[in-house]
C-alpha cells in the first residue's frame, strides 16, 4: 500500500510537471520584477490613466524600495488603502510616512482623517493633535486648523476651541470666502469677532 501511494505521488508530479512545460505558465506572463517594473513606469509615461489600482500599488511598492527614506510613496499607498475601504492598512501607511518625516503634512492629514473615519466623525485627541501639528506646519491648511479646533470643542475644551477658530479667522484674506463660514462655527463655540468696519 505505501509503495502504491509513493507510486501514484511520483505519477502525478512527473503529469504535474509535464503539464506545465506544455502549457506554460497559464495567467502570468514569464518576466522578471525588473522588466514588469520598467513596462509599468513606460505605461506610466504613456498612458498613466490606464493604470489598474494594482499596478499604481506595485509602482508605489518599488518606489518605497527604490526611496525608503521618502515619505510620499507610503503616503500614497495609505490614499489607495483608504478608498479601498481598509482603513486600518492606511493608519500603518500613514504611520510609515510620518516615521520618515514627521511633519509630512499630507501624511498627518491622511492619518488624522482616517482616524476620525474609525471613530465614527469624532475627532479624538489623536487626531486633534495632528491636524493642530498640520496646521502650524502649512497654514494653508485652514480645514485641518478648522478640525483642530472641532476637536478642543468635542473634548469639551470650549476655550481652546473658540481660541482656535478665531486664530484661524483673523488669518484668513479679508475677502476670502471662508471667512462666512467660520462665523457661524465661532458663534456656535463663543462670540463671534466684530467685522472691521
Amino acid at each position: 500500500m505505501k509503495h502504491l501511494n509513493l507510486i501514484i505521488l511520483g505519477l502525478c508530479l512527473v503529469l504535474g510537471a509535464g503539464g506545465y512545460l506544455l502549457i506554460g505558465k497559464p495567467g502570468m506572463a514569464d518576466q522578471p520584477m525588473e522588466t514588469r517594473q520598467a513596462a509599468l513606469a513606460e505605461k506610466v509615461r504613456l498612458d498613466p490613466q490606464s493604470l489598474t489600482e494594482g499596478e499604481m500599488l506595485s509602482r508605489l511598492e518599488q518606489a518605497v524600495i527604490d526611496k525608503p527614506d521618502e515619505p510620499q510613496p507610503h503616503y500614497f499607498i495609505g490614499e489607495m488603502l483608504r478608498t479601498q475601504g481598509r482603513a486600518e492598512d492606511a493608519v500603518r501607511a500613514y504611520q510609515s510616512a510620518l516615521r520618515r518625516d514627521q511633519d509630512f503634512v499630507p501624511a498627518l492629514i491622511g492619518l488624522a482623517d482616517v482616524l476620525t473615519q474609525l471613530a465614527d466623525g469624532m475627532i479624538g485627541p489623536d487626531a486633534t493633535r495632528l491636524y493642530a501639528r498640520a496646521y502650524q506646519l502649512d497654514e494653508s491648511q485652514v480645514s485641518a486648523g478648522m478640525r483642530a479646533a472641532m476637536g478642543a470643542a468635542q473634548a469639551g475644551d470650549q476655550e481652546k476651541a473658540e481660541q482656535a477658530m478665531r486664530y484661524i479667522y483673523a488669518r484668513l484674506p479679508e475677502d476670502d470666502p471662508r471667512r462666512e463660514r467660520f462665523r457661524p462655527m465661532i458663534e456656535a463655540i463663543g462670540q463671534a469677532p466684530a467685522e472691521p468696519e
